[in-house]
């Protein structure tokens, strides 16, 4: 018999997200890639101001073509990455983009673990602006769907700064996830 949290858990839908099809994206670089199991979640700002006039699907295409080749993050050399770093987009209208498989861990030019992790990140420069409404309710939904599909608690879930020297995800939206990840706990009777 299902406890009452179980029940809870299997009635979270998926929220609509855009395949990496429906983007156009090429094939990922599974041979630069390390293979993980899901068991946290880290939130991530892409640092760069909200551009709400760029599709989602042009982003993630100039996202994966600048993950893909060799460069330069600031003052760091960044290597040719396997794929998006990350495993969620989520743009500035809210709708959400399938980055990496969740099979295999992100990519970061910040030095922490990204294995067994998933990767999830929102369009903006949150220390400059704020996050919108409508991306704002498209994390808690998407990370409502990840923590009950992989059973991860939402004390798993933490801001990328929580693990490595970096602004990100910006105060802005930092001081949001507490009140999600409590959002996320299940309720007793």
């Amino acid at each position: 018999m299902l406890a009452a949290s179980d029940l809870a858990a299997l009635a979270v839908e998926k929220p609509s997200i855009v395949s990496r099809a429906e983007w156009n994206a090429k094939a990922a670089r599974t041979d630069r890639m390390k293979r993980q199991t899901p068991r946290e979640i880290i939130i991530h700002h892409t640092a760069v101001r909200q551009q709400p006039k760029i599709s989602l699907e042009r982003k993630m295409r100039g996202l994966q073509g600048f993950s893909m080749r060799p460069g330069r993050v600031g003052l760091r050399k960044k290597p040719a990455w396997g794929d998006v770093p990350y495993h969620f987009y989520i743009g500035v209208s809210g709708r959400i983009a399938e980055g990496r498989s969740l099979r295999f861990a992100g990519d970061t030019n910040t030095r922490y673990s990204v294995a067994d992790r998933i990767q999830v990140v929102l369009e903006g420069a949150f220390d400059k602006e704020r996050p919108r409404a409508k991306q704002l309710a498209a994390l808690s939904q998407l990370l409502g769907w990840l923590t009950a599909e992989y059973a991860i608690a939402p004390e798993k879930i933490s801001g990328h700064n929580d693990h490595a020297q970096t602004n990100c995800p910006g105060p802005h939206l930092k001081a949001k996830l507490p009140a999600i990840k409590n959002a996320l706990r299940p309720r007793s009777d």
